[in-house]
């Protein structure tokens, strides 16, 4: 491997690390530079600011989010629901960690305008998922057919953020997965 990709995936990946555990103003070029043993200027080698890594991180995720909906459209809705509530279960048992899109909600006002752009793309592709797989439950008649569809979606996601970041507070994430259980089953039929 190239030894200046591998410094960059592994800026990226700290950068990961610390955006879904202190959110975006909680980390520094510094501490990602502290801990890959280089100088803070080295670093905008790769990154000509922290908003480019900010933007650097949302194409990674938006990148994985992509490859996990392709993994998982071959399944039944339920199943899809099942295996979203399984992602976010094992982010909030991994440090404690977040969606990348919630720490980045409530890191909103102080973005750079390019990055808010860039986070309100990724929500409505996670939206159009939600509901695309919400339309296909009730098509498959295992969700109930009287859904408000895009409500239903913007519920599912807001629980699921919100959730996860209560499970944190509480370190509880049995409360998180059977809040979010609940609402599979409130929405089935």
């Amino acid at each position: 491997m190239d030894p200046k990709n591998d410094t960059k995936t592994r800026a990226i990946d700290l950068g990961r690390h610390y955006l879904q555990t202190l959110g975006f103003n909680g980390f520094s070029f510094q501490k990602i530079a502290d801990e890959l043993g280089i100088k803070k200027a080295s670093l905008h080698y790769y990154f000509a600011s922290k908003e480019d890594m900010g933007l650097a991180l949302l194409k990674d995720y938006e990148e994985a989010y992509e490859r996990w909906t392709t993994k998982v459209s071959p399944l039944s809705a339920e199943k899809k629901l099942e295996q979203m509530l399984n992602v976010f279960c094992k982010m909030g048992l991994d440090h404690k960690k977040i969606c990348p899109a919630g720490v980045l909600c409530a890191d909103f006002n102080t973005l750079p305008n390019n990055m808010k752009k860039r986070l309100i793309e990724f929500h409505h592709i996670q939206r159009q998922w939600m509901i695309d797989t919400l339309k296909q439950g009730v098509q498959e008649k295992s969700l109930r057919k009287d859904l408000s569809i895009e409500a239903t979606a913007d519920l599912f996601l807001t629980s699921i953020q919100g959730g996860l970041q209560v499970a944190r507070l509480r370190g509880d994430m049995e409360s998180f997965k059977k809040m979010i259980r609940l609402l599979i089953k409130n929405i089935s039929t």
